[in-house]
């Protein structure tokens, strides 16, 4: 451990290049926000669909209120909208509810459910009942009807009470949080999203720049060959270098070994065609060793070649794997002189040493 941190330290972290990653990468993030948003809204809406609770439905009840001929003006004043919601809530009104109702509907329900407003003219009445259910909203609007019809017997001020319009329950939009869950959404979708890439950033060992290569196993990198495209641009475009590096480094090399950590057969046929380039550039033998899928090189081989090259993988899985395989060739007294980093990304190499066209 104390070891990793050292190297890691050694390393540190290219800004620029870590830049241009998560810029390669900003898509993953949009594409996150907009999930995040899609599965938010989503489920809000499906949790609306679902969920009863979360649905509301009101029947609106307009009643005119015969007064008797002998109360005062005075006497009209005091049934306002306060006083018919504390009488509807009385046990003259509320009981009486009750009466005409099913078991299922508790006395709760219908306080929480019927509110009285008296808009301006105290003889017209509005009784707006609100539940969940629509059943229960018509059940209640047609028991509170009857039951205010029933009222004025028990008193002298008011004649009689009748209804003047009603209305069939509907369901309501109350506080839909739609838009609030949307933007919830793209938020943490956006957040997670570079939360995860930033962790995999910090996980990721592989090997993108020669410099990595040099910092971390302390060994000169001979050249870069890029990652070839249908366009037939491959490892052409950066030979020169490495021939130059490999004339002049590999000098007078008779045998030459070339050593791989990874088995993927774009990389393998990179390295054929590296041996052949090896071949031209020093006249030396070149012999191809592996420690893919846990199979052991020959130690004695290496022992006896004049130089032993390492073949990374750009972005590849063995940056790790290369630091145990480096621990293993110093126990049998092998050591790597070179390495050469393969199927570098060549976009990303542009735009990292210089700018985009």
């Amino acid at each position: 451990m104390e070891l990793e941190k050292e190297i890691l330290a050694e390393e540190g972290m290219d800004l620029r290049f870590f830049l241009l990653r998560l810029f390669n990468r900003i898509w993953i993030i949009f594409v996150a926000a907009l999930a995040g948003a899609a599965i938010c809204a989503g489920g809000y809406q499906l949790y609306k669909l679902l969920n009863p609770a979360a649905r509301e439905y009101q029947a609106e009840t307009k009643y005119y209120i015969d007064f008797a001929e002998d109360s005062t003006g005075i006497g009209y004043g005091y049934y306002n909208d306060y006083t018919w919601n504390d009488l509807m809530k009385s046990d003259a009104i509320l009981n009486y509810t009750m009466s005409l109702l099913p078991e299922g509907i508790s006395k709760e329900t219908v306080e929480n459910a019927v509110v009285a407003d008296i808009i301006s003219d105290v003889r017209v009445l509005t009784i707006t009942v609100t539940t969940s259910d629509v059943e229960t909203t018509e059940l209640i609007a047609e028991a509170t009807a009857k039951s205010l019809a029933h009222f004025p017997e028990d008193i002298k001020e008011i004649d009689g009470i009748r209804v003047i319009r009603s209305e069939e329950a509907k369901e309501i939009v109350v506080g839909d949080a739609t838009k609030n869950w949307t933007i919830f959404g793209l938020v943490c979708g956006a957040v997670v999203s570079l939360f995860v890439w930033l962790i995999v950033c910090c996980m990721d060992s592989s090997v993108y720049l020669p410099k990595d290569i040099e910092k971390r196993f302390s060994v000169p990198v001979l050249g870069v060959f890029y990652k070839k495209s249908g366009k037939k641009e491959g490892n052409e475009d950066n030979r020169e270098e490495f021939l130059a590096n490999a004339a002049y480094l590999l000098k007078e090399k008779k045998q030459i070994a070339l050593v791989g950590f990874e088995q993927d057969a774009k990389l393998q046929e990179t390295q054929d065609e590296i041996k052949e380039i090896i071949k031209a550039a020093v006249g030396a033998e070149v012999v191809e060793v592996s420690f893919a899928k846990g199979t052991v090189p020959d130690y004695e081989m290496l022992r006896q070649a004049d130089a032993v090259i390492g073949c990374f993988c750009y972005g590849g899985a063995d940056g790790k794997r290369a630091e145990r395989y480096f621990s293993d060739l110093e126990k049998q007294n092998c050591k790597i002189t070179h390495a050469i980093l393969c199927n570098a990304d060549k976009k990303m190499y542009r735009a990292y040493y210089w700018k985009k066209r």
